[in-house]
């Protein structure tokens, strides 16, 4: 294959993933990709609204106890601040669906199976320009960290050393968009292939040699060098335009209906990230509980300077308008939007 045939069939590959949520939009089955976790604020159902949140759930925990909601947003849940305000404006109930991905998580927004989605910048653009009816209305984390691992045995010891290699990550993330852009950047994104593979089925492809490296998201990058995968490019050190941001947005329709949502989410979570910053210790302590994953995993995964008070921060708006343009370049976005006409401030 040539290639120009090459990169026409990479991005078609990918495409696929953001015209299924434009399609999923006519389906009205529940979506099978989810780990649905039903919780009532006090444990007990309660007479009035429910807010469907969705979440990407990357480490595998399906612990129904404590849904595995990290950052400001979960933080908010677990001291009950979020539950308390949202009571004020008759929400009463909290259902929380766990979702391997973000495309996945895209179709259930779509087919209007939840509220409100915290997911990664990329598979929210490539929605949001397929004509899905979403508002952007805050950022969970900005500079999130991708961690790019080769194998154990006989692993490549360089980026060069991928040329004519399989490597993989799971699709339409913005894992995705680090590592077509690092390959880009090194006049390789031609003469190696991607494949999609979710993050719980890395180490064994690793390991079997079905892929010489795997670009692996926040939690699950660390953790796999930790168990002895050789670090061969982390994109916070070396290349932090291509570090991702994690966004939180809302159905229009679940907006219009519910029109004080948007300034109890913006004050709950003002309020969690100064209490969480507060209580370091016990913050991290809760995010490794919920995860399930060491507690030095999770505080190289997650620098408290990277969640900010401010829902809109400029660095976050900075990241995610070159993710735009990026996709828009890949030919993976193929109606060009504004950020600002996609952004929902509380006024």
């Amino acid at each position: 294959m040539g290639k120009s045939s090459k990169k026409k069939s990479f991005i078609f590959f990918i495409a696929i993933f953001a015209l299924l949520t434009a399609c999923s939009s006519n389906n009205t089955s529940t979506n099978k990709n989810a780990e649905t976790e039903n919780h009532s604020n006090a444990g007990v159902e309660e007479k009035g609204k429910t807010l469907r949140l969705g979440y990407i759930n990357s480490t595998g925990n399906k612990d129904k106890d404590k849904p595995a909601v990290s950052g400001a947003e979960g933080w908010a849940l677990n001291k009950g601040f979020l539950q308390e305000e949202l009571k004020k404006i008759g929400i009463t109930n909290i259902e929380y669906f766990s979702f391997p991905n973000g495309p996945n998580l895209n179709e259930a927004m779509a087919s209007g199976e939840i509220d409100v989605g915290i997911l990664g910048d990329t598979p929210a653009l490539l929605a949001r320009s397929s004509g899905q009816k979403t508002r952007l209305i805050g950022f969970a984390n900005i500079f999130q960290d991708i961690w790019l691992v080769t194998n154990k045995k006989n692993g490549v010891s360089s980026l060069e050393e991928l040329k004519g290699k399989t490597v993989a990550t799971s699709n339409g993330s913005y894992m995705l968009r680090y590592l077509t852009g690092l390959l880009e950047e090194n006049n390789l994104l031609e003469d190696v292939k991607i494949v999609h593979l979710l993050p719980p089925e890395a180490a064994a492809a690793l390991e079997r040699g079905d892929i010489q490296a795997y670009a692996f998201p926040t939690y699950m990058g660390p953790k796999h060098v930790k168990l002895g995968f050789p670090l061969l490019h982390q994109a916070s050190k070396t290349t932090p335009h291509l570090t991702g941001t994690s966004v939180t947005i809302a159905s229009e329709k679940f907006l219009e209906q519910n029109p004080e949502f948007l300034s109890v989410w913006t004050d709950t979570r003002e309020r969690a990230v100064k209490d969480l910053k507060e209580h370091q210790e016990e913050f991290y302590q809760y995010v490794a509980e919920v995860i399930k994953q060491d507690l030095d995993v999770v505080k190289e995964s997650l620098p408290l300077n990277n969640i900010r008070e401010e829902n809109f921060p400029k660095e976050g708006l900075e990241l995610l308008e070159g993710t735009k343009k990026f996709l828009v370049k890949q030919g993976l976005i193929k109606k060009d939007f504004a950020i600002k006409d996609w952004m929902l401030k509380d006024q």
